[in-house]
């Protein structure tokens, strides 16, 4: 709204109107929990924090719906509001002179000129903390209660012209920061017990980097894997099929690579990748070459075995028994374990939970609950 016009002049609104022209400002709600621009006017001019009484009016003695100017608003019922429109007025929209304009309380209007974007700003920030439970205090994790959430259960929300998860809006408001202040930063939930993807508590959003939250997400078990995965083409029981159909085939009469793929419809590479256990290890079946036992069954090549293993199975049983033996916020991360023992983080991670190196023994869950092998 135009302030500038002073106190005979009426301030008209700026924003979007309603059928009969009053001013409808939503950010209101979050301020004196009302979106008439005019109430909301004279509730910020003043000092009040709440609305009105419903059979309380507002009345424009200017008779200009859409003026916001304190000084042409004064309370009435809505007798004296009839009154003004067919007696004062005579049933006609102003504007009117106003000889005798409301006088201001105490101290003055409560509304100075220029600070309206920063009462934007404020009222937006308000209703976004209204939709966050943060009633389980400052260690707890805040819940983002609205319903518009993403698929994988982050909460969603516009914000300065672009639509965002949640957590990112609270951790740039809580540390001071534009939204565009952290595009690209990757923000890991690292919240007690497991990140939770609903959760607004800026002291459980770190960032980091994208290897980080994959590994976030696999340590607390969000991670989907094979018939679980979203993007998932081939089902784990066609994986098995395709692998005993490839590793149990003669060595020359075995399929090509690119029949593979047009049959399960996915890239020969993807082939070559899920053959060799490069990918989706856990679908099961060989992922090598095949042994014949001594009475003529095939057998997997498997654990120390296999040409590709660098690592024993004792040493993979030892892993195992001192990372369950720990307590669950003293097991080092799969990340640490993977640059210690020269592989990848996948790759320890299946190690620990008996997705790969079955025969290796020890325990896959917790301490010597459950065992592989």
């Amino acid at each position: 709204m135009d302030t500038s016009r002073g106190v005979a002049k009426c301030w008209p609104f700026r924003g979007r109107r309603n059928a009969d022209g009053y001013g409808q400002y939503w950010a209101g709600r979050s301020l004196v929990n009302v979106v008439s621009a005019h109430r909301v006017a004279y509730l910020l001019a003043h000092g009040m924090t709440q609305n009105l009484s419903s059979k309380t009016i507002v009345r424009h003695l200017c008779a200009v719906p859409h003026c916001c100017n304190p000084a042409h608003l004064v309370l009435g019922t809505q007798k004296e509001n009839m009154r003004d429109r067919f007696h004062l007025h005579r049933d006609q929209r102003g504007p009117h002179p106003v000889d005798t304009p409301a006088q201001p309380p105490s101290g003055g209007w409560r509304l100075p000129a220029g600070d309206l974007a920063a009462l934007e700003r404020q009222a937006l920030v308000a209703e976004f903390w209204q939709k966050v439970d943060a009633s389980g205090g400052e260690e707890a994790c805040w819940l983002w209660t609205a319903a518009s959430r993403h698929d994988f259960g982050y909460g969603s929300v516009s914000w300065e012209g672009v639509h965002t998860q949640a957590g990112r809006v609270a951790y740039a408001l809580h540390h001071g920061l534009p939204l565009a202040g952290i595009f690209g930063d990757v923000l890991r939930h690292v919240c007690p017990g497991g990140g939770n993807p609903r959760c607004c508590n800026p002291r459980h959003l770190r960032p980091g980097t994208q290897k980080q939250n994959m590994h976030d997400r696999m340590a607390a078990g969000r991670y989907a894997r094979g018939d679980k995965h979203f993007a998932t083409k081939v089902r784990d029981e066609d994986i098995r099929e395709m692998r005993e159909v490839y590793w149990s085939a003669p060595r020359g009469n075995r399929p090509t690579l690119v029949s593979l793929g047009q049959r399960y419809g996915v890239y020969w590479g993807t082939v070559h990748r899920l053959l060799h256990g490069r990918s989706r290890p856990d679908a099961g079946g060989p992922t090598g070459e095949l042994t014949r036992g001594a009475a003529g069954r095939t057998n997997h090549v498997r654990g120390e075995a296999h040409r590709m293993v660098k690592v024993a199975d004792a040493q993979v049983r030892a892993l195992r028994e001192e990372y369950w033996g720990l307590p669950q916020g003293q097991r080092p991360s799969t990340i640490a374990l993977a640059a210690q023992w020269g592989t990848d983080s996948k790759t320890v991670w299946n190690w620990l939970h008996g997705k790969s190196r079955v025969s290796a023994g020890g325990p896959v869950g917790g301490p010597a609950v459950r065992t592989a092998g």
